[in-house]
Protein backbone atom coordinates (compact mmCIF):
# COMPACT_ATOMS: atom_id res chain seq x y z
CA UNK A 1 0.00 0.00 0.00
CA UNK A 2 1.53 3.35 -1.03
CA UNK A 3 1.04 6.67 0.72
CA UNK A 4 -1.74 7.82 -1.65
CA UNK A 5 -3.73 4.62 -1.13
CA UNK A 6 -3.23 4.83 2.62
CA UNK A 7 -4.40 8.45 2.61
CA UNK A 8 -7.50 7.57 0.57
CA UNK A 9 -8.41 4.74 2.94
CA UNK A 10 -7.96 6.96 5.98
CA UNK A 11 -10.03 9.76 4.47
CA UNK A 12 -12.83 7.35 3.58
CA UNK A 13 -13.07 6.17 7.18
CA UNK A 14 -13.06 9.76 8.44
CA UNK A 15 -15.69 10.67 5.84
CA UNK A 16 -18.06 7.96 7.02
CA UNK A 17 -17.55 9.06 10.62
CA UNK A 18 -18.14 12.75 9.90
CA UNK A 19 -21.04 12.48 7.45
CA UNK A 20 -23.51 13.23 10.21
CA UNK A 21 -21.48 16.29 11.16
CA UNK A 22 -22.10 18.03 7.81
CA UNK A 23 -18.55 17.68 6.42
CA UNK A 24 -18.87 14.23 4.87
CA UNK A 25 -19.53 15.61 1.38
CA UNK A 26 -16.28 17.59 1.39
CA UNK A 27 -14.35 14.59 2.65
CA UNK A 28 -15.87 12.34 0.00
CA UNK A 29 -14.76 14.83 -2.65
CA UNK A 30 -11.22 14.75 -1.28
CA UNK A 31 -11.24 10.95 -1.32
CA UNK A 32 -12.33 11.04 -4.96
CA UNK A 33 -9.47 13.40 -5.81
CA UNK A 34 -6.89 11.20 -4.09
CA UNK A 35 -8.33 8.12 -5.77
CA UNK A 36 -8.08 9.80 -9.20
CA UNK A 37 -4.48 10.84 -8.54
CA UNK A 38 -3.59 7.28 -7.49
CA UNK A 39 -5.23 5.75 -10.55
CA UNK A 40 -3.43 8.12 -12.90
CA UNK A 41 -0.07 7.70 -11.16
CA UNK A 42 -0.41 3.93 -11.54
CA UNK A 43 -0.87 4.45 -15.28
CA UNK A 44 2.44 6.26 -15.89
CA UNK A 45 5.02 4.09 -17.73
CA UNK A 46 7.71 2.46 -15.59
CA UNK A 47 10.94 0.54 -16.13
CA UNK A 48 8.84 -2.60 -16.71
CA UNK A 49 6.52 -1.09 -19.32
CA UNK A 50 6.97 -2.75 -22.75
CA UNK A 51 7.96 -0.67 -25.76
CA UNK A 52 5.55 2.16 -26.58
CA UNK A 53 5.34 5.08 -28.97
CA UNK A 54 5.33 8.64 -27.66
CA UNK A 55 4.61 12.05 -29.17
CA UNK A 56 5.11 15.37 -27.41
CA UNK A 57 3.42 18.35 -29.05
CA UNK A 58 3.73 21.94 -27.95
CA UNK A 59 6.28 22.87 -25.34
CA UNK A 60 9.71 24.18 -26.24
CA UNK A 61 10.68 21.15 -28.34
CA UNK A 62 8.16 18.76 -29.90
CA UNK A 63 9.47 15.18 -29.96
CA UNK A 64 8.35 11.72 -30.98
CA UNK A 65 9.78 8.22 -30.89
CA UNK A 66 9.69 4.83 -29.20
CA UNK A 67 10.79 3.99 -25.67
CA UNK A 68 11.67 0.45 -24.58
CA UNK A 69 12.80 0.76 -20.96
CA UNK A 70 13.25 -2.98 -20.27
CA UNK A 71 15.83 -3.11 -23.08
CA UNK A 72 17.33 0.29 -22.20
CA UNK A 73 16.55 1.57 -25.68
CA UNK A 74 14.82 4.54 -27.24
CA UNK A 75 14.45 6.54 -30.42
CA UNK A 76 13.60 10.21 -30.61
CA UNK A 77 12.97 12.57 -33.48
CA UNK A 78 12.80 16.35 -33.56
CA UNK A 79 11.94 18.54 -36.56
CA UNK A 80 12.51 22.28 -36.46
CA UNK A 81 12.19 25.07 -39.01
CA UNK A 82 15.31 27.24 -39.01
CA UNK A 83 14.15 30.85 -38.53
CA UNK A 84 14.33 33.21 -41.52
CA UNK A 85 15.18 30.38 -43.93
CA UNK A 86 13.41 27.74 -45.99
CA UNK A 87 15.45 25.03 -44.25
CA UNK A 88 14.00 22.41 -41.92
CA UNK A 89 16.35 20.56 -39.59
CA UNK A 90 15.45 16.93 -38.88
CA UNK A 91 17.32 15.05 -36.17
CA UNK A 92 16.79 11.41 -35.19
CA UNK A 93 18.58 9.58 -32.41
CA UNK A 94 18.74 5.92 -31.49
CA UNK A 95 20.11 4.96 -28.08
CA UNK A 96 20.66 1.41 -26.85
CA UNK A 97 22.27 1.30 -23.41
CA UNK A 98 25.64 3.07 -23.90
CA UNK A 99 25.57 3.13 -27.71
CA UNK A 100 24.05 5.80 -29.92
CA UNK A 101 23.35 6.58 -33.57
CA UNK A 102 21.94 9.62 -35.32
CA UNK A 103 20.41 10.75 -38.60
CA UNK A 104 20.59 14.46 -39.41
CA UNK A 105 19.09 16.12 -42.47
CA UNK A 106 18.70 19.70 -43.69
CA UNK A 107 15.60 19.73 -45.88
CA UNK A 108 15.35 22.63 -48.31
CA UNK A 109 19.05 23.52 -48.03
CA UNK A 110 20.62 24.64 -51.31
CA UNK A 111 24.13 23.86 -52.47
CA UNK A 112 25.24 27.32 -51.33
CA UNK A 113 23.83 27.00 -47.81
CA UNK A 114 27.19 26.10 -46.31
CA UNK A 115 25.63 23.24 -44.40
CA UNK A 116 27.45 19.89 -44.31
CA UNK A 117 26.41 16.98 -46.50
CA UNK A 118 25.84 14.06 -44.18
CA UNK A 119 25.25 10.34 -44.82
CA UNK A 120 21.59 9.34 -45.03
CA UNK A 121 22.23 6.14 -43.07
CA UNK A 122 22.35 5.85 -39.30
CA UNK A 123 25.64 7.36 -38.10
CA UNK A 124 27.29 5.66 -35.11
CA UNK A 125 28.48 8.08 -32.45
CA UNK A 126 31.84 7.56 -30.77
CA UNK A 127 31.35 8.47 -27.12
CA UNK A 128 35.02 9.47 -26.87
CA UNK A 129 34.44 12.22 -29.43
CA UNK A 130 31.48 13.72 -27.58
CA UNK A 131 31.89 16.38 -24.91
CA UNK A 132 31.19 15.32 -21.33
CA UNK A 133 27.75 16.99 -21.39
CA UNK A 134 26.79 15.62 -24.80
CA UNK A 135 28.03 12.12 -24.06
CA UNK A 136 25.68 11.84 -21.10
CA UNK A 137 22.75 12.76 -23.34
CA UNK A 138 23.49 9.88 -25.71
CA UNK A 139 23.41 6.98 -23.28
CA UNK A 140 20.33 5.44 -21.72
CA UNK A 141 19.69 7.26 -18.45
CA UNK A 142 16.71 5.28 -17.18
CA UNK A 143 14.07 7.22 -19.11
CA UNK A 144 10.53 5.88 -18.67
CA UNK A 145 8.29 8.95 -19.01
CA UNK A 146 9.55 11.21 -21.84
CA UNK A 147 6.63 13.63 -21.59
CA UNK A 148 7.07 14.20 -17.82
CA UNK A 149 3.51 13.11 -17.11
CA UNK A 150 4.54 12.13 -13.59
CA UNK A 151 5.69 15.72 -12.95
CA UNK A 152 2.33 17.05 -14.12
CA UNK A 153 0.59 14.66 -11.73
CA UNK A 154 2.79 15.50 -8.76
CA UNK A 155 1.87 19.15 -9.29
CA UNK A 156 -1.82 18.42 -9.92
CA UNK A 157 -4.87 19.43 -7.89
CA UNK A 158 -8.64 18.95 -8.04
CA UNK A 159 -8.36 15.80 -10.17
CA UNK A 160 -11.71 14.21 -10.91
CA UNK A 161 -12.98 11.47 -13.18
CA UNK A 162 -15.06 13.06 -15.94
CA UNK A 163 -15.91 9.96 -17.95
CA UNK A 164 -14.71 6.43 -18.62
CA UNK A 165 -10.91 6.68 -18.52
CA UNK A 166 -11.05 10.50 -18.61
CA UNK A 167 -9.88 12.86 -15.86
CA UNK A 168 -9.52 16.61 -15.41
CA UNK A 169 -8.02 18.99 -12.89
CA UNK A 170 -5.23 21.56 -12.76
CA UNK A 171 -1.45 21.44 -12.59
CA UNK A 172 1.21 23.86 -11.34
CA UNK A 173 3.64 24.74 -14.14
CA UNK A 174 6.12 26.21 -11.67
CA UNK A 175 6.69 22.65 -10.40
CA UNK A 176 7.10 21.13 -13.89
CA UNK A 177 9.91 23.26 -15.34
CA UNK A 178 11.96 20.21 -16.32
CA UNK A 179 9.31 19.37 -18.90
CA UNK A 180 10.07 22.68 -20.67
CA UNK A 181 6.42 23.38 -21.33
CA UNK A 182 6.78 27.18 -21.58
CA UNK A 183 9.58 29.71 -21.82
CA UNK A 184 10.80 31.23 -18.55
CA UNK A 185 9.44 34.69 -19.45
CA UNK A 186 6.02 33.19 -20.26
CA UNK A 187 6.01 31.39 -16.93
CA UNK A 188 6.79 34.67 -15.20
CA UNK A 189 4.06 36.49 -17.16
CA UNK A 190 1.49 33.88 -16.13
CA UNK A 191 2.09 34.72 -12.50
CA UNK A 192 -0.34 33.00 -10.16
CA UNK A 193 -2.23 31.54 -13.15
CA UNK A 194 0.75 29.24 -13.74
CA UNK A 195 -0.05 27.42 -10.50
CA UNK A 196 -3.46 26.17 -11.66
CA UNK A 197 -3.62 25.63 -15.43
CA UNK A 198 -6.21 23.16 -16.81
CA UNK A 199 -5.01 19.56 -17.08
CA UNK A 200 -6.75 16.66 -18.85
CA UNK A 201 -5.70 13.00 -18.69
CA UNK A 202 -6.85 9.81 -20.37
CA UNK A 203 -6.28 6.11 -19.66
CA UNK A 204 -6.78 3.09 -21.90
CA UNK A 205 -8.75 -0.02 -20.94
CA UNK A 206 -5.64 -1.40 -19.23
CA UNK A 207 -5.31 1.67 -17.02
CA UNK A 208 -2.29 3.08 -18.90
CA UNK A 209 -1.78 6.76 -19.65
CA UNK A 210 -2.64 7.51 -23.27
CA UNK A 211 -2.88 11.30 -23.21
CA UNK A 212 -2.07 14.30 -21.07
CA UNK A 213 -3.12 17.77 -22.17
CA UNK A 214 -2.21 21.07 -20.51
CA UNK A 215 -4.11 24.18 -21.62
CA UNK A 216 -1.89 27.23 -21.18
CA UNK A 217 -3.61 30.65 -21.15
CA UNK A 218 -2.19 33.65 -23.02
CA UNK A 219 0.35 35.66 -21.06
CA UNK A 220 2.78 38.43 -21.94
CA UNK A 221 3.77 38.12 -25.60
CA UNK A 222 2.71 34.47 -25.80
CA UNK A 223 -0.74 33.45 -27.01
CA UNK A 224 -2.80 30.62 -25.58
CA UNK A 225 -1.21 27.23 -26.25
CA UNK A 226 -1.39 23.55 -25.40
CA UNK A 227 1.15 20.96 -24.28
CA UNK A 228 0.12 17.45 -25.25
CA UNK A 229 1.71 14.09 -24.47
CA UNK A 230 0.48 10.96 -26.24
CA UNK A 231 1.58 7.45 -25.23
CA UNK A 232 0.28 4.61 -27.41
CA UNK A 233 1.15 1.32 -29.14
CA UNK A 234 1.97 -0.29 -25.78
CA UNK A 235 3.68 -3.61 -26.49
CA UNK A 236 3.22 -3.25 -30.25
CA UNK A 237 5.61 -0.42 -31.13
CA UNK A 238 8.64 -1.42 -33.19
CA UNK A 239 11.43 -2.23 -30.75
CA UNK A 240 14.53 -0.03 -31.29
CA UNK A 241 17.38 -2.14 -32.68
CA UNK A 242 20.97 -1.48 -33.70
CA UNK A 243 21.16 -0.70 -37.45
CA UNK A 244 22.88 -3.35 -39.54
CA UNK A 245 24.24 -0.85 -42.08
CA UNK A 246 25.28 2.07 -39.88
CA UNK A 247 28.29 4.21 -40.73
CA UNK A 248 30.75 6.17 -38.61
CA UNK A 249 29.64 9.73 -37.87
CA UNK A 250 31.85 12.34 -39.60
CA UNK A 251 33.50 15.24 -37.80
CA UNK A 252 30.70 17.66 -38.80
CA UNK A 253 28.27 15.71 -36.62
CA UNK A 254 30.44 16.12 -33.52
CA UNK A 255 30.84 19.81 -34.26
CA UNK A 256 27.05 20.15 -34.19
CA UNK A 257 26.43 18.01 -31.11
CA UNK A 258 29.28 19.48 -29.08
CA UNK A 259 28.59 23.06 -30.14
Amino acid sequence: MNVLTRTASTLLIVGVTLTGCGVGEAVEETVAQVSAATTLADGVPTAETPAFHYAIKGGLQPLSGVLDAPRKALTTEAVEKIPDTSITLSMKFLVIDDQAWTKIAFKGAGADSGLPKLPKKWMKLDQKKLSADSGEDFTYQGETDPGYVSDLLRAAADLKETGEGAYAGTTDLTQSTEAEIVEADTLAALGEKAKAVPLEMALDAEGRITRALVRIPAAGKAGAATYEVVYDQYGTAAVPAAPADGVAAPADVYDMLNG
